[in-house]
């Protein structure tokens, strides 16, 4: 099935919804013709984007109605803490489970039994082989968006040679490398080296990481995170240098408030390649449904927008729709 992007979609979404289900004020009086069990497990937990994903996925779940929500704790890429959860909720037969693997190999013969006992497997974030659905984002224009704000910013001011760059990425994670593949292209043919690209998706490793950097390359003043939390927290490293903001560019992907609000501050903190969190936490709990039905569709895409300061109206609604 082809997929759609979440948006253009939207009210077609919700008006399955309540025709699925019902509406959340039936689903707490109790008058559900059935409620769909779902379980979302996400490998990084700890981070901000996750956390406010899972809050807006619930309230979406409630909006729709007749739908209980499982949540994982799996943090740090945590193989075995993902695969335990996973089996626990194909054993309690859930109607239907939304993944994004640490390793879909590993996770493949979870994958054969949920679906031979009609439980439905839908992956989040990128397609997965057999799956019955899936809900996400596309990350090479992610990674595209930060890359060319970054090449841009390069050339305008004629830095080509004279700053390097830093990129994180998420290893475990191949199926999203575009966040990082992305920038990796467009930075270096600005004509600035990337003198790193190291695994980070938290506050404390992107600061860790900029300060061994900042040591080890004086001229480091680009630096691109594969999530918002690696590229705060090298916003923190370069901020305690003492580093003139006006003097360097850091970007992040998926649109979590705080970096919304770095953005909105202005400084350092130039652009987030931001998911519409609104979109995607729908889709995730639509989708399920849908998937379980066998009616509508089963594979979307939530639109991705570059954050910035170009487009404060854009920036305001995205900061609001996570309620900051």
């Amino acid at each position: 099935m082809a997929r759609r992007v979440a948006g253009a979609t939207a009210t077609a979404l919700v008006v399955l919804g309540v025709g699925a289900c019902g509406s959340g004020a039936a689903a707490a009086g109790g008058d559900c013709a059935e409620t769909y069990e779902i379980g979302l497990s996400h490998p990084v937990g700890e981070a901000a984007f996750v956390k406010a994903l899972k809050r807006e996925v619930q309230a979406q779940a409630d909006r729709i109605g007749c739908v209980e929500m499982l949540f994982d704790d799996t943090q740090a890429n945590d193989l075995e803490s993902q695969r335990n959860t996973v089996e626990t909720w194909v054993t309690q037969r859930v109607d239907a489970v939304v993944v994004l693997p640490v390793d879909a190999k590993a996770l493949s013969p979870l994958q054969e039994q949920a679906q031979s006992s009609g439980i439905k497997w839908l992956t989040y974030a990128t397609p997965g082989e057999g799956a019955d659905g899936y809900t996400g984002f596309d990350n090479v224009l992610s990674g595209d968006l930060v890359g060319r704000a970054a090449a841009d910013w390069i050339t305008e001011n004629q830095l080509g040679g004279r700053v390097t760059a830093a990129i994180s990425s998420i290893s475990a994670l191949p199926d999203v490398r575009g966040r990082w593949t992305q920038p990796e292209q467009l930075i270096p043919a600005a004509g600035v080296e990337v003198v790193s690209l190291q695994d980070c998706a938290d506050q404390t490793c992107g600061l860790e990481q900029a300060e061994v950097l900042l040591n080890a390359h004086p001229d480091l003043r680009v630096y691109i995170g594969a999530n918002d939390d690696a590229a705060l927290g090298a916003l923190k490293a370069f901020e305690s240098r003492g580093i003139d903001p006006g003097e360097v560019f850091i970007a992040g992907q998926d649109g979590n408030v705080e970096a919304l609000k770095a953005v909105r501050a202005g400084g350092a903190y130039r652009l987030s390649a931001a998911i519409d969190m609104n979109d995607l936490a729908r889709a995730i709990v639509q989708n399920s449904i849908n998937a379980v039905t066998g009616t509508g569709e089963t594979e979307t895409e939530a639109t991705v927008v570059p954050a910035s300061l170009d487009d404060p109206a854009r920036l305001d609604a995205l900061i609001a729709q996570l309620g900051g």
